[in-house]
């Protein structure tokens, strides 16, 4: 697929509920973006059946996306409060773009004044992370694996360091393995390699229907896989469920962070993981070692393809707020 970048009138006039937030920076998703960008979805559906604003787009192209953006809000309609809003740096789940016309001021969140932008557009990352481990319900003493090193398993990865647990980790990408050590795993290896013991608890976020094999084959007998990967609608996933699986009683997981897991809505909802997400981004800081390359949208091709040969990490456009 290619990238355009095309322009639009600003409408001269908001309606009521209306805000416009001028871009300061925005977060490309290297796994639901990249997935959009080669085509690997079912065409017609919501975009988000959860994040307003997207429910009631479609995934067809041409299609603007993006959810992680951040920007200073220069216009409000009529039923906002001008004094409360306009200058004030928010985060919003909208597309890659210089401005974003959005509704209602659900449709933002104030940054705390102690965050940087270029962390804050870590917000979703940081959050899907954290759903993740809460997915998982590691115990103390329990043995994790994290299968897969992107942006997804290295903040889990941190996550977990930071609960007190002890991962073991796996990717195909040495450098990456590299960074795990530094974002608190007990040890990084290469996809593939055997450990002696079993987990008690593996998260899988490779995208990569072996990395899913592995966390499987990896996982104790009655211990949990969560999974964090999307897989695409193009192609279906082949795995090996034989007799040893079949007696095993594994529990396997789909996680995904839109909504709160019934098992956990009655101690948490989104507010209350939205405030220990902005807690985490203060103590992660993302943006110091995770953020490895940072260019305009007129450079989204380049990218994109970036992204899709695990050459970075993380990729941001910034946009000109003069």
């Amino acid at each position: 697929r290619k990238t355009e970048v095309w322009n639009e009138n600003r409408p001269a006039h908001l309606k009521p509920n209306q805000l416009e937030v001028k871009s300061i920076c925005s977060l490309i998703s290297s796994g639901t973006e990249l997935k959009i960008f080669h085509n690997q979805f079912a065409s017609d559906v919501q975009l988000d059946v959860n994040i307003k604003g997207m429910s009631e787009s479609i995934m067809a192209y041409p299609l603007a996306y993006g959810y992680s953006l951040v920007g200073i809000v220069i216009r409000v309609g009529s039923d906002i409060d001008a004094n409360q809003w306009i200058g004030k740096q928010v985060f919003t789940f909208a597309p890659h773009a210089s401005h974003n016309i959005v509704n209602g001021i659900d449709s933002v969140r104030l940054i705390p004044n102690d965050i940087d932008p270029y962390d804050a557009i870590f917000f979703p990352s940081v959050e899907t992370a954290l759903s993740l481990v809460h997915d998982a319900h590691v115990r103390n003493g329990e043995r994790v694996g994290v299968f897969g090193q992107g942006l997804i398993g290295l903040l889990v990865t941190r996550i977990l360091q930071d609960a007190g647990c002890d991962s073991s980790v796996f990717d195909i990408n040495l450098d990456r393995l590299g960074v795990s050590s530094m974002m608190g795993c007990g040890e990084a290896l290469l996809a593939g390699t055997s450990t002696p013991n079993p987990f008690d608890a593996t998260i899988e976020v490779s995208g990569n229907a072996r990395g899913l094999q592995s966390a499987i084959d990896s996982t104790s007998s009655g211990g949990r896989i969560i999974i964090g990967s999307w897989y695409g609608d193009d192609k279906p996933v082949s795995l090996k469920l034989g007799i040893d699986f079949h007696r095993s009683q594994k529990t396997l997981i789909t996680s995904q962070v839109s909504t709160i897991p019934s098992h956990l809505t009655g101690l948490w909802d989104k507010d209350r993981r939205f405030r220990l997400t902005w807690e985490l981004l203060r103590k992660i800081k993302p943006s110091e070692r995770l953020l490895t390359r940072i260019t305009s949208i007129e450079d989204a091709q380049k990218a994109y393809e970036t992204l899709t040969e695990g050459e970075e990490i993380a990729v941001a456009f910034e946009y000109n707020i003069d």
